[in-house]
């Protein structure tokens, strides 16, 4: 999606300071206002504007590398805001009743804003119009939910994600062959938006058939094992759709300990999938890598601020990213960091060698 110029983004959202604001808060140079998305109407959360602020952050689950680096990066954001007084994380672990239960734990403890990656778009809303009501800043990041109460929402295009790969690969299959699918987590709205965005691009090709897939977490581990699985059930694939950068790298390496010839895959942008996808170029391997930012939930954590603060904001915010393809590896590649560091980290450079430096 590309923003009109009157909302695009070059060099950051500078948010514009009110009378009373202490601050000025600038949100990252890949995000712009969604199409639709209106100014928030901030004065509801005048109450709370005492510049001493109570934040929490509902997590889904910290059991990728992707989350890892997530929750980095939105804990050095929010040590860089000086308003904020209280900085609380929890993990669902996956469990919406969890999450349910540790957002309403977050308002027993008197929080000023919640900032959730939901575990589902339905379950976690009963407990978000609750916040929303008790007028506790809601900012929802990374993945939807059904509710129109919502302070924010910061949210990467993920069918459009799904819909970039399935496209790559339904040209680079010549528009047929059999089509294996790696996919994220069942029932949160990253996945099924990805997997929606891919199942249309490849279904305009009647000769392209998917003939297994399996959840990996986009996880490295799981991935290895569900890739395995899948080329040990079907002697012929043509193709391999991804929902994350971390299954492609553990399937690239299954085909070649399998002696199977590599065929076209889809990935993301991520270190470790680069690193082979480069080692791999010789052999004919070619990719795409869509962005889904790790820097998402500490922005929310920003625009939560921004809103207590009393500043302009916008309810919702998209990532401007179009895929990264071979011909930008060798600029972000990056040797000296292992497989685990993902593409385009806010955080700074001495910090991404101290957490992932070979």
């Amino acid at each position: 999606m590309r923003f009109p110029a009157i909302c695009a983004v070059l060099t950051g959202i500078l948010l514009a300071s009110t009378a009373g604001a202490e601050s000025v808060i600038e949100l990252n140079s890949g995000l712009g206002p969604a199409d639709g998305a209106k100014p928030v109407d901030v004065t509801r959360y005048e109450p709370r504007r005492d510049g001493k602020y109570k934040i929490g952050f509902s997590n889904v689950f910290t059991g990728n590398s992707w989350v890892v680096q997530l929750l980095e990066e939105a804990k050095w954001r929010a040590a860089g805001l000086p308003e904020i007084e209280s900085y609380i994380v929890t993990d669902a672990n996956f469990d919406p009743a969890k999450q349910v239960a540790d957002v309403e734990d977050m308002l027993a403890q008197g929080v000023d804003a919640i900032i959730i990656n939901p575990t589902s778009p339905v379950a976690v809303v009963p407990v978000l119009e609750k916040a929303y009501d008790a007028g506790v800043v809601v900012v929802i990041v990374a993945a939807d939910a059904q509710t129109e109460k919502a302070t924010v929402r910061i949210l990467a295009d993920q069918v459009k994600f799904g819909r970039d790969g399935g496209e790559f690969l339904a040209k680079a299959m010549g528009g047929k062959g059999k089509v294996i699918a790696l996919r994220g987590i069942a029932g949160i709205s990253v996945d099924t938006d990805r997997w929606a965005g891919a199942a249309e691009a490849l279904k305009a090709h009647p000769e392209i058939e998917v003939v297994g897939e399996v959840y990996a977490q986009w996880a490295y581990d799981q991935g290895r094992k569900a890739c395995e699985s899948l080329a040990l059930a079907h002697p012929q694939i043509d193709g391999v759709w991804s929902s994350g950068g971390a299954m492609t790298q553990a399937c690239i390496e299954v085909f070649n300990e399998l002696g199977r010839p590599l065929v076209p895959m889809t990935g993301e942008a991520n270190n470790g999938f680069f690193g082979a996808w480069k080692e791999n170029q010789a052999a004919g391997f070619d990719s795409i890598a869509p962005q889904n930012p790790t820097w998402m939930v500490a922005e929310g954590v920003a625009a939560a601020v921004g809103v207590l603060n009393g500043q302009e904001i916008y309810t919702q915010y998209k990532v401007i990213a179009e895929p990264y393809t071979a011909k930008d590896l060798d600029t972000l590649y990056r040797s000296d960091l292992n497989d685990s560091y993902w593409v385009g980290s806010i955080l700074p450079d001495e910090k991404l060698k101290e957490l992932y430096g070979n």
